[in-house]
């Protein structure tokens, strides 16, 4: 098996992902979306979180949506994971960055602007080597840090 970005181990469990060659480009398979995307650091990460959510926590990959589009400031964005409740609310927001991103306070910006507009009630931002979440109150407008992905529910 090929390891397409050198030395790069993620906190996630490894898996037994389908690389595929294009005109010289290197995919990696979507299993929620079947089909293959052009392999970046960042999907290198999103591909490991959405293994990791579905295979071990056991979250439905029909209620998950990849790219997602949202609007923000008149601008169209995309979220790179939503995670939908049974209500089809928006459960889970997760932003997942390049390795070499560091999570910083502008990093959570860009989620943050994600969140104004859906409402969800958890926000998770990963690069694959750190994972931070958060619980939105929407009712009492607080934000709870949380140690790990909680229950899907």
């Amino acid at each position: 098996m090929m390891q397409p970005i050198a030395d790069l181990t993620l906190q996630f469990p490894p898996y037994d992902y389908k690389l595929k060659k294009k005109d010289g480009k290197l995919y990696i398979f979507d299993s929620i979306a079947k089909k293959y995307r052009l392999l970046s650091p960042e999907e290198w990460v999103r591909q490991h979180c959405l293994q990791y959510i579905t295979q071990h926590l056991r979250y439905p990959s029909g209620m998950i949506q990849i790219e997602g589009g949202i609007s923000v400031n008149q601008l169209q964005r995309r979220s790179d994971i939503q995670i939908f409740a049974n209500d089809g609310t928006v459960f889970m927001i997760i932003e997942c960055k390049a390795p070499h991103v560091k999570l910083t306070d502008v990093t959570w910006q860009q989620i943050s602007q994600y969140q104004k507009q859906i409402n969800s009630k958890y926000l998770v931002l990963t690069n694959g080597l750190e994972t931070r979440f958060l619980e939105i109150d929407l009712l009492h407008q607080k934000t709870n840090t949380l140690t790990q992905f909680p229950i899907y529910s």
